[in-house]
């Protein structure tokens, strides 16, 4: 009588999370269903290398499950009434604080802020504001520009008072 080989624990689908909190990293599903999380279902890998399929906690947007997947970012796996739900991410990294002097500080190759309406800097005497219609407005009692080289200005018209 010929035996049937049965796959590794690792390689097998589990049809529900473990009770508790598992930990696991969310995949592209497999064919033929292309789009993540279209049908409100996610194909998660667990930490111990088995497969869930689950929902969204009603507090985790389908966006922040996108970025997890993007990112490769480890999410929380808990077992729910109807079956496995991601019940958020672990954060891995610090996130962008105040120190003890309240100032703020990134630092990164290149910083890029993106607004659809307008995009504005303030402190308590000046403001730089940009807005999606071209306009770019600098406030303030004074400007200085400190150019070592040429300062060019291109305008159809340019008022000094």
């Amino acid at each position: 009588m010929a035996k049937t080989q049965r796959k590794p624990a690792s390689r097998r689908r589990r049809a529900e999370a473990a009770p508790g909190m598992s930990c696991g990293v969310i995949e592209l599903a497999p064919a033929p269903r292309a789009v993540v999380g279209a049908s409100g279902t996610y194909s998660v890998r667990l930490a111990d290398g088995g497969r869930v399929t689950a929902t969204l906690a009603p507090s985790v947007s389908p966006a922040f499950a996108r970025e997890c997947l993007r990112d490769g970012r480890m999410v929380i796996v808990v077992a729910g009434a109807e079956g496995a739900v991601i019940a958020g991410a672990l954060q891995t990294q610090s996130h962008p604080a105040t120190d003890a002097r309240g100032t703020l500080v990134l630092s990164a190759e290149q910083i890029r802020l993106r607004a659809k309406k307008s995009l504005a800097l303030e402190v308590p005497m000046a403001r730089l504001e940009l807005e999606n219609g071209g306009a770019a407005r600098i406030e303030g009692d004074r400007l200085v520009i400190d150019a070592a080289a040429l300062v060019r200005i291109l305008s159809a018209k340019v008022e000094v008072p």
